[in-house]
């Protein structure tokens, strides 16, 4: 069995539907981290001020087959072909200690 490494990108307001995506997709426990980027163009104007939205880093570790099939789901619920929504990958884990799947 191989491993993978998914990795979201998204708005801070969009975290909790990716972790119960995550969730209903057979993926339990993820590592979650505030973070803050540039993108192409600002997210929100307010009174002539740009502001970036707060975004948020969310990692989880899976079997490969479970963690591309969940990268599909949150593409397809989360929106994330449209512009500015966010970001999915998955990465294959060559080696992994401290966690038995």
């Amino acid at each position: 069995m191989t491993t993978s490494l998914l990795i979201l990108i998204v708005t801070e307001d969009a975290k909790e539907a990716a972790l119960d995506i995550a969730i209903r997709e057979g993926i339990r426990g993820s590592t979650i981290v505030p973070a803050s980027g540039i993108s192409r163009s600002p997210l929100k104007v307010f009174f002539g001020l740009t502001f970036q939205a707060s975004m948020t880093l969310i990692f989880w570790i899976a079997d490969t087959e479970t963690a591309n099939k969940t990268a599909k789901v949150l593409r397809d619920e989360l929106k994330l072909d449209s512009p500015d929504q966010g970001l999915a990958l998955t990465l294959v884990i060559d080696q992994l200690y401290g966690l038995d799947l």
